[in-house]
Protein backbone atom coordinates (compact mmCIF):
# COMPACT_ATOMS: atom_id res chain seq x y z
CA UNK A 1 0.00 0.00 0.00
CA UNK A 2 1.37 3.30 -0.72
CA UNK A 3 1.41 6.34 1.57
CA UNK A 4 -1.64 8.22 -0.30
CA UNK A 5 -3.44 4.99 -0.18
CA UNK A 6 -2.33 5.07 3.69
CA UNK A 7 -3.63 8.16 4.71
CA UNK A 8 -7.03 7.46 2.89
CA UNK A 9 -7.40 4.31 4.45
CA UNK A 10 -6.87 6.05 7.63
CA UNK A 11 -8.84 9.11 7.05
CA UNK A 12 -12.12 6.92 6.14
CA UNK A 13 -11.52 4.94 9.17
CA UNK A 14 -11.71 7.43 11.74
CA UNK A 15 -15.15 8.70 9.46
CA UNK A 16 -16.37 5.41 9.80
CA UNK A 17 -19.12 5.79 12.79
CA UNK A 18 -19.87 9.52 11.78
CA UNK A 19 -21.92 8.46 8.46
CA UNK A 20 -19.83 10.47 6.31
CA UNK A 21 -19.32 8.47 3.05
CA UNK A 22 -16.07 7.99 1.03
CA UNK A 23 -16.71 10.84 -1.05
CA UNK A 24 -13.11 13.15 -1.30
CA UNK A 25 -14.54 14.92 -3.80
CA UNK A 26 -12.52 16.41 -6.85
CA UNK A 27 -9.21 14.71 -7.47
CA UNK A 28 -7.73 18.39 -7.45
CA UNK A 29 -5.92 17.85 -4.91
CA UNK A 30 -3.90 14.34 -5.53
CA UNK A 31 -1.37 16.55 -7.31
CA UNK A 32 -0.72 18.37 -4.19
CA UNK A 33 -0.57 15.67 -1.80
CA UNK A 34 1.38 13.77 -4.30
CA UNK A 35 4.41 16.47 -3.95
CA UNK A 36 3.82 16.53 -0.02
CA UNK A 37 4.08 12.63 0.00
CA UNK A 38 7.07 11.97 -2.30
CA UNK A 39 9.09 14.87 0.41
CA UNK A 40 7.82 13.05 3.35
CA UNK A 41 9.44 9.89 2.68
CA UNK A 42 12.66 11.19 2.46
CA UNK A 43 14.02 9.69 5.81
CA UNK A 44 17.22 12.12 5.59
CA UNK A 45 15.54 14.94 5.86
CA UNK A 46 11.91 13.89 7.44
CA UNK A 47 12.76 11.43 10.60
CA UNK A 48 10.20 9.22 11.65
CA UNK A 49 8.81 11.87 14.07
CA UNK A 50 8.12 14.34 11.71
CA UNK A 51 7.07 12.39 9.26
CA UNK A 52 4.25 10.75 11.93
CA UNK A 53 2.97 14.19 13.01
CA UNK A 54 2.93 15.19 9.26
CA UNK A 55 0.52 12.28 8.20
CA UNK A 56 -1.42 12.69 11.06
CA UNK A 57 -2.09 16.25 9.75
CA UNK A 58 -2.89 15.04 6.16
CA UNK A 59 -5.24 12.42 7.65
CA UNK A 60 -7.42 15.33 9.52
CA UNK A 61 -7.23 17.36 6.60
CA UNK A 62 -8.20 14.55 3.95
CA UNK A 63 -11.27 14.06 7.35
CA UNK A 64 -12.03 17.72 6.46
CA UNK A 65 -12.97 16.60 3.09
CA UNK A 66 -15.11 14.07 4.02
CA UNK A 67 -16.97 16.27 6.16
CA UNK A 68 -17.03 18.92 3.42
CA UNK A 69 -18.25 16.70 0.56
CA UNK A 70 -20.86 15.03 2.39
CA UNK A 71 -22.53 18.16 4.06
CA UNK A 72 -22.25 20.07 0.95
CA UNK A 73 -24.95 17.13 -0.57
CA UNK A 74 -27.12 16.84 2.52
CA UNK A 75 -27.12 20.95 2.58
CA UNK A 76 -27.28 22.07 -1.32
CA UNK A 77 -28.69 25.68 -0.21
CA UNK A 78 -25.28 26.40 0.82
CA UNK A 79 -24.49 27.42 -2.74
CA UNK A 80 -27.11 30.22 -2.35
CA UNK A 81 -25.45 31.78 0.61
CA UNK A 82 -23.81 35.23 -0.28
CA UNK A 83 -20.52 36.35 1.04
CA UNK A 84 -20.63 40.57 1.13
CA UNK A 85 -17.87 42.27 1.87
CA UNK A 86 -15.89 39.66 4.19
CA UNK A 87 -13.15 41.59 6.78
CA UNK A 88 -9.30 39.85 5.97
CA UNK A 89 -7.06 40.43 8.46
CA UNK A 90 -3.83 39.74 6.00
CA UNK A 91 0.08 40.18 7.30
CA UNK A 92 2.73 38.54 8.51
CA UNK A 93 2.75 36.11 11.35
CA UNK A 94 3.26 37.51 15.11
CA UNK A 95 2.22 41.19 13.92
CA UNK A 96 -1.03 40.97 15.84
CA UNK A 97 -3.35 39.45 13.57
CA UNK A 98 -4.91 36.74 15.74
CA UNK A 99 -5.79 39.32 18.46
CA UNK A 100 -7.57 41.63 15.67
CA UNK A 101 -9.52 38.59 14.36
CA UNK A 102 -10.50 37.62 18.00
CA UNK A 103 -11.29 41.19 19.41
CA UNK A 104 -13.82 41.63 15.48
CA UNK A 105 -15.18 37.90 16.33
CA UNK A 106 -16.70 39.21 19.39
CA UNK A 107 -18.73 41.48 17.67
CA UNK A 108 -22.01 39.59 17.37
CA UNK A 109 -22.64 40.96 13.87
CA UNK A 110 -19.61 39.08 12.77
CA UNK A 111 -18.49 35.52 12.40
CA UNK A 112 -15.08 33.98 12.50
CA UNK A 113 -13.98 30.71 11.77
CA UNK A 114 -14.03 28.71 14.65
CA UNK A 115 -10.83 26.12 15.14
CA UNK A 116 -13.45 22.88 15.06
CA UNK A 117 -16.20 24.09 12.06
CA UNK A 118 -12.51 24.40 10.35
CA UNK A 119 -11.26 21.18 10.91
CA UNK A 120 -14.63 19.63 10.50
CA UNK A 121 -16.89 22.21 8.46
CA UNK A 122 -20.63 21.94 9.00
CA UNK A 123 -23.24 24.30 8.78
CA UNK A 124 -22.38 26.37 12.12
CA UNK A 125 -25.13 25.04 15.02
CA UNK A 126 -26.40 27.02 17.87
CA UNK A 127 -23.29 27.55 20.23
CA UNK A 128 -25.68 25.73 22.70
CA UNK A 129 -25.37 22.92 21.09
CA UNK A 130 -21.24 22.34 20.66
CA UNK A 131 -20.73 21.08 23.96
CA UNK A 132 -22.45 17.49 22.91
CA UNK A 133 -21.28 17.45 19.49
CA UNK A 134 -18.13 14.61 19.13
CA UNK A 135 -16.31 17.16 16.59
CA UNK A 136 -16.10 19.84 19.57
CA UNK A 137 -15.14 17.48 21.97
CA UNK A 138 -12.95 16.19 20.06
CA UNK A 139 -10.98 19.14 18.96
CA UNK A 140 -11.04 20.48 22.71
CA UNK A 141 -9.70 17.29 23.28
CA UNK A 142 -6.38 17.79 21.53
CA UNK A 143 -6.06 21.16 21.92
CA UNK A 144 -5.92 20.76 25.49
CA UNK A 145 -3.65 18.10 25.13
CA UNK A 146 -1.31 20.04 23.00
CA UNK A 147 -1.60 22.28 26.03
CA UNK A 148 -0.16 19.85 28.52
CA UNK A 149 2.82 18.58 26.01
CA UNK A 150 3.23 21.77 24.96
CA UNK A 151 2.30 24.32 27.14
CA UNK A 152 4.80 27.46 25.66
CA UNK A 153 2.62 26.58 22.05
CA UNK A 154 -0.38 27.74 23.93
CA UNK A 155 1.07 30.46 25.83
CA UNK A 156 2.51 31.89 22.26
CA UNK A 157 -0.53 31.54 19.99
CA UNK A 158 -3.59 30.26 21.98
CA UNK A 159 -5.88 27.90 20.24
CA UNK A 160 -9.40 26.91 21.32
CA UNK A 161 -11.76 24.88 19.56
CA UNK A 162 -14.79 27.55 20.11
CA UNK A 163 -12.56 30.16 19.13
CA UNK A 164 -11.86 32.04 15.74
CA UNK A 165 -8.43 30.72 14.04
CA UNK A 166 -6.54 30.65 11.09
CA UNK A 167 -8.08 29.87 7.55
CA UNK A 168 -5.42 27.23 6.72
CA UNK A 169 -7.47 24.99 8.80
CA UNK A 170 -9.73 25.15 5.08
CA UNK A 171 -6.89 25.97 3.20
CA UNK A 172 -5.07 22.72 4.02
CA UNK A 173 -7.84 20.49 2.64
CA UNK A 174 -5.72 21.10 -0.72
CA UNK A 175 -2.61 20.30 0.84
CA UNK A 176 -0.81 23.97 -0.81
CA UNK A 177 -0.40 25.56 2.17
CA UNK A 178 2.63 26.59 4.85
CA UNK A 179 1.29 24.77 7.73
CA UNK A 180 2.95 21.62 6.21
CA UNK A 181 6.49 22.91 4.75
CA UNK A 182 6.32 24.82 8.62
CA UNK A 183 6.64 21.43 10.54
CA UNK A 184 9.41 19.51 7.99
CA UNK A 185 12.10 20.23 5.91
CA UNK A 186 9.77 19.62 2.63
CA UNK A 187 12.07 21.43 0.18
CA UNK A 188 10.71 20.25 -3.34
CA UNK A 189 6.80 20.19 -2.11
CA UNK A 190 7.72 23.89 -0.72
CA UNK A 191 9.11 25.01 -4.18
CA UNK A 192 5.97 23.10 -5.83
CA UNK A 193 3.48 25.41 -3.63
CA UNK A 194 5.20 29.10 -4.68
CA UNK A 195 4.58 28.22 -8.43
CA UNK A 196 0.85 26.95 -7.71
CA UNK A 197 -2.35 27.85 -9.01
CA UNK A 198 -4.31 28.38 -6.08
CA UNK A 199 -7.65 29.24 -7.76
CA UNK A 200 -9.03 25.84 -7.09
CA UNK A 201 -8.26 26.06 -3.59
CA UNK A 202 -9.75 29.25 -2.76
CA UNK A 203 -12.99 27.76 -4.63
CA UNK A 204 -13.22 25.30 -2.70
CA UNK A 205 -12.16 27.66 0.41
CA UNK A 206 -15.48 29.72 -0.71
CA UNK A 207 -17.67 26.87 -0.50
CA UNK A 208 -16.81 25.54 2.79
CA UNK A 209 -17.15 29.26 3.97
CA UNK A 210 -20.40 29.25 2.83
CA UNK A 211 -21.59 25.77 4.31
CA UNK A 212 -20.10 27.14 7.49
CA UNK A 213 -22.04 30.02 7.54
CA UNK A 214 -25.32 28.77 6.58
CA UNK A 215 -27.25 29.64 9.23
CA UNK A 216 -25.34 32.80 9.84
CA UNK A 217 -25.79 34.63 6.36
CA UNK A 218 -26.56 37.93 7.72
CA UNK A 219 -23.00 38.21 9.49
CA UNK A 220 -20.01 39.42 8.47
CA UNK A 221 -16.69 37.18 7.85
CA UNK A 222 -13.86 38.30 9.60
CA UNK A 223 -11.49 35.55 8.34
CA UNK A 224 -7.34 35.57 8.97
CA UNK A 225 -4.26 33.99 7.63
CA UNK A 226 -0.43 34.72 6.71
CA UNK A 227 -0.81 32.19 4.37
CA UNK A 228 -3.21 34.53 2.36
CA UNK A 229 0.23 36.06 1.14
CA UNK A 230 0.83 33.40 -1.04
CA UNK A 231 -1.86 34.24 -3.17
CA UNK A 232 -3.71 37.27 -2.74
CA UNK A 233 -4.18 37.88 -6.11
CA UNK A 234 -6.47 35.14 -6.21
CA UNK A 235 -8.07 35.82 -2.70
CA UNK A 236 -9.11 39.09 -4.05
CA UNK A 237 -10.66 37.21 -7.21
CA UNK A 238 -12.48 34.97 -4.94
CA UNK A 239 -13.88 37.78 -2.91
CA UNK A 240 -13.93 40.94 -4.87
CA UNK A 241 -15.61 43.18 -2.10
CA UNK A 242 -13.32 42.35 0.41
CA UNK A 243 -12.15 44.41 2.81
CA UNK A 244 -8.32 44.09 3.62
CA UNK A 245 -6.61 45.23 7.21
CA UNK A 246 -2.97 44.98 6.72
CA UNK A 247 -1.25 45.01 10.01
CA UNK A 248 2.53 45.72 10.32
CA UNK A 249 5.22 45.26 12.95
CA UNK A 250 9.06 45.68 12.24
CA UNK A 251 10.74 42.81 11.02
CA UNK A 252 13.43 42.63 13.38
CA UNK A 253 11.01 41.86 16.03
CA UNK A 254 8.46 39.62 14.37
CA UNK A 255 11.03 37.29 12.70
CA UNK A 256 12.16 36.26 15.91
CA UNK A 257 9.17 36.15 17.34
CA UNK A 258 8.03 33.64 14.24
CA UNK A 259 10.87 31.33 14.60
CA UNK A 260 10.36 31.08 18.25
CA UNK A 261 6.34 29.95 17.06
CA UNK A 262 7.94 27.60 14.87
CA UNK A 263 11.12 26.24 16.77
CA UNK A 264 8.01 25.59 19.51
CA UNK A 265 6.32 23.31 16.94
CA UNK A 266 8.75 21.66 15.14
CA UNK A 267 10.84 20.23 18.18
CA UNK A 268 7.50 18.55 19.27
CA UNK A 269 8.40 15.78 16.29
CA UNK A 270 11.94 16.73 16.19
CA UNK A 271 14.11 17.38 19.33
CA UNK A 272 16.84 17.90 17.61
CA UNK A 273 16.14 20.51 15.50
CA UNK A 274 18.60 23.26 14.88
CA UNK A 275 16.80 26.76 16.16
CA UNK A 276 19.43 28.57 13.77
CA UNK A 277 18.03 26.77 11.09
CA UNK A 278 14.71 27.40 11.44
CA UNK A 279 15.42 31.10 11.89
CA UNK A 280 16.76 31.51 8.38
CA UNK A 281 13.90 29.50 6.93
CA UNK A 282 11.75 32.04 8.23
CA UNK A 283 13.31 34.68 7.34
CA UNK A 284 13.66 33.74 3.98
CA UNK A 285 10.07 32.83 3.62
CA UNK A 286 8.57 35.42 4.83
CA UNK A 287 10.84 38.13 3.17
CA UNK A 288 9.44 36.48 0.22
CA UNK A 289 5.74 35.97 0.45
CA UNK A 290 5.34 39.66 2.14
CA UNK A 291 6.46 41.04 -1.48
CA UNK A 292 3.91 38.98 -3.05
CA UNK A 293 1.03 41.67 -1.62
CA UNK A 294 3.37 44.63 -2.38
CA UNK A 295 2.94 43.89 -5.53
CA UNK A 296 -0.20 43.50 -6.22
CA UNK A 297 -0.98 47.03 -3.95
CA UNK A 298 1.70 48.73 -6.27
CA UNK A 299 -0.23 47.14 -9.31
CA UNK A 300 -3.77 48.12 -8.08
CA UNK A 301 -5.26 50.56 -6.39
CA UNK A 302 -6.41 48.38 -3.45
CA UNK A 303 -8.67 49.94 -0.62
CA UNK A 304 -6.33 48.57 2.28
CA UNK A 305 -6.34 49.94 5.89
CA UNK A 306 -3.14 49.83 7.44
CA UNK A 307 -2.79 49.23 10.66
CA UNK A 308 0.62 48.95 13.73
CA UNK A 309 0.52 46.36 15.87
CA UNK A 310 2.02 48.77 18.57
CA UNK A 311 -1.26 51.21 17.46
CA UNK A 312 -3.34 47.59 17.83
CA UNK A 313 -2.16 47.02 21.57
CA UNK A 314 -2.31 50.23 22.92
CA UNK A 315 -5.45 51.21 21.94
CA UNK A 316 -7.70 48.00 20.59
CA UNK A 317 -10.81 49.69 20.53
CA UNK A 318 -9.74 53.02 19.03
CA UNK A 319 -7.99 50.76 16.19
CA UNK A 320 -11.20 48.79 15.85
CA UNK A 321 -13.50 51.86 15.56
CA UNK A 322 -10.89 52.92 13.05
CA UNK A 323 -11.41 49.73 11.18
CA UNK A 324 -15.02 50.37 10.80
CA UNK A 325 -15.36 53.69 10.10
CA UNK A 326 -12.88 53.27 7.15
CA UNK A 327 -14.89 50.62 5.54
CA UNK A 328 -18.07 51.99 6.51
CA UNK A 329 -18.98 49.42 8.67
CA UNK A 330 -22.06 50.52 11.69
CA UNK A 331 -19.98 50.49 15.13
CA UNK A 332 -23.31 49.98 16.83
CA UNK A 333 -23.41 50.41 21.09
CA UNK A 334 -24.12 46.54 21.13
CA UNK A 335 -20.96 45.76 18.96
CA UNK A 336 -18.70 48.28 21.40
CA UNK A 337 -19.80 46.52 24.35
CA UNK A 338 -19.04 43.33 22.99
CA UNK A 339 -16.00 44.03 22.21
CA UNK A 340 -15.16 45.83 25.26
CA UNK A 341 -15.84 42.67 27.13
CA UNK A 342 -13.83 40.62 25.00
CA UNK A 343 -11.20 42.62 25.81
CA UNK A 344 -11.56 42.47 29.57
CA UNK A 345 -11.81 38.47 29.14
CA UNK A 346 -8.64 38.69 26.89
CA UNK A 347 -6.87 40.77 30.10
CA UNK A 348 -7.95 37.75 32.42
CA UNK A 349 -6.80 35.21 30.26
CA UNK A 350 -3.30 36.97 29.93
CA UNK A 351 -0.64 34.60 31.18
CA UNK A 352 3.15 34.82 31.21
CA UNK A 353 5.32 36.40 28.28
CA UNK A 354 6.51 35.25 25.32
CA UNK A 355 10.41 35.01 25.87
CA UNK A 356 13.08 34.61 22.82
CA UNK A 357 16.27 36.32 21.24
CA UNK A 358 17.36 36.78 17.76
CA UNK A 359 20.51 35.79 18.75
CA UNK A 360 19.02 32.12 19.47
CA UNK A 361 17.98 31.42 16.16
CA UNK A 362 20.79 33.22 14.07
CA UNK A 363 19.53 36.10 13.36
CA UNK A 364 20.75 39.86 12.90
CA UNK A 365 19.28 43.12 12.84
CA UNK A 366 21.56 43.58 9.51
CA UNK A 367 20.28 40.44 8.05
CA UNK A 368 16.87 40.93 8.30
CA UNK A 369 16.91 44.79 7.37
CA UNK A 370 18.42 43.46 4.37
CA UNK A 371 15.98 40.67 3.61
CA UNK A 372 12.87 43.39 4.16
CA UNK A 373 14.60 46.56 2.37
CA UNK A 374 11.67 47.31 0.69
CA UNK A 375 8.85 46.52 2.63
CA UNK A 376 10.70 48.48 5.66
CA UNK A 377 11.18 51.44 3.25
CA UNK A 378 7.29 51.49 2.24
CA UNK A 379 5.72 50.62 6.03
CA UNK A 380 8.31 51.60 8.76
CA UNK A 381 5.98 54.40 9.89
CA UNK A 382 3.33 51.85 11.03
CA UNK A 383 6.19 49.59 13.27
Amino acid sequence: MTLIESLHEQALAAAQATGLGTNFGDAHYLLALQQLCADMQNRERVPPGVAAALEKMCVSSLLGRLYSEHFWVVHPEHKAVTIERPLFIIGLPRSGTTALQKLLAADPANQGLEYWLGQTPQPRPAKSEWQELAEFQQCQAALNFLGEVAPEMQRIHRMRADEADECRLLLMQDFANVTFQSNGSLPNYEAWVYSSNFEPVYQRYKKNLQLIGLNDAERRWVLKDPSHLWAPDTLLSTFPDACIVQLHRDPKELIPSVSSLVYQSRKLSDPMIDPKSVGRRELQQWSRVVKNFMQLRGQHKLDVFDLSMTQLQQDPLASTAAIYEHFDIDFSEQSRRALVARLGASEAQHSAGHHYTADQFGLSDIEVDKHFADYIDQYSDFF
